[in-house]
């Protein structure tokens, strides 16, 4: 169930990228980034009420106060860290570049859950999960466009700290796919896990409000600013969340990093075929489309 959870949580997301890339243009705010974190916040809410643990039963304290602590770490990582440095990244060496570097995710995932979950791989999983990386570096040659000349007329020192910072931003959110699944070992809980980061983000949203016009207006204007491509993203969002932490309850760290990866064909195919926004894939993406379909298969059978 796991790899299937991931395999949901990649076309959520992938639908999320698609509605964020069209409405985009008629954006205003934060392109619904705050309304997705009170989505996700509610609907964790209604599914930890309704299937999750009742905390008046849990009796072992130390278990709760780590899985919490780590949810909350996780939290931090990915909305914060990982979020501002992304943003920094892309305003120094352009968004193409720094699209490129957030495919680092899987990668450094794979690295930290060997080392720090000491999570090992048959055969046939490593395979398919070199499957899948190959084709979305297929995927990657095919959809990023030629950099224009302006764009490569960035000053070399901020270009420098612009990628350095967008790898910084794949290490913290691969960081957070490792302190999920270690508070999910001490605090099994998918929907409290969600709902936890979810609040994370919105103390964080709050907190930055005081000091940042920008956020400010992000929560007064929530609901004003988002129109019917915002709370497409936004639900896309939540549910590839929820569904995320769902998939980490049962698979390890990397193979629900790596299938998560593949939300860039989901989103190239919505946008190609659903919203118009993009061209028709050509045979080089639906080749790519299809070793990526045969490398989660052999994920799943591993």
């Amino acid at each position: 169930m796991g790899e299937i959870y991931a395999l949901l949580s990649a076309v959520s997301f992938g639908i999320a990228g698609a509605a964020v890339a069209k409405g985009a243009s008629k954006a205003k705010g934060d392109n619904g980034v705050f309304l997705s974190i009170m989505l996700t916040l509610a609907l964790s809410s209604v599914i930890w009420l309704a299937c999750g643990i009742d905390l008046t039963t849990v009796d072992d304290t130390r278990s709760f106060l780590i899985g919490i602590g780590f949810f909350i770490s996780a939290g931090v990582l990915a909305t914060v860290f990982g979020r501002l440095t992304n943003f920094r990244s892309i305003a120094l060496s352009g968004a193409i570049r720094s699209s490129l570097f957030r495919r680092l995710i899987p990668v450094f995932s794979t690295a930290l859950a060997f080392v720090l979950l000491q999570e090992r791989y048959s055969v046939m999983v490593l395979v398919g999960m070199i499957v899948i990386l190959c084709s979305i570096a297929v995927a990657m040659w095919v959809r990023v466009p030629q950099i224009s000349a302006k764009a490569s007329a960035i000053p070399t020192g901020n270009l420098q700290l612009g990628l350095l910072l967008a790898a910084v931003s794949a290490l913290c959110y691969a960081l957070a796919y490792v302190a999920r699944k270690l508070a999910l070992e001490d605090l099994p809980d998918a929907a409290l896990g969600a709902l936890v980061g979810a609040l994370t983000g919105v103390v964080w949203y709050f907190i930055a409000a005081c000091i940042s016009v920008r956020y400010r207006m992000a929560i007064t204007s929530v609901l004003k600013s988002s129109g019917i491509w915002q709370w497409m993203a936004a639900l896309g969002m939540s549910f590839g969340q929820i569904l995320l932490f769902f998939a980490l309850l049962s698979a390890p760290v990397a193979v629900v990093a790596i299938i998560g990866s593949l939300e860039m064909f989901v989103g190239a195919y919505f946008a190609a075929f659903l919203f118009k926004s993009e061209p028709v894939p050509g045979r080089a993406m639906i080749l790519a489309t299809i070793v990526a379909a045969i490398g989660v298969a052999m994920v799943a059978m591993g």
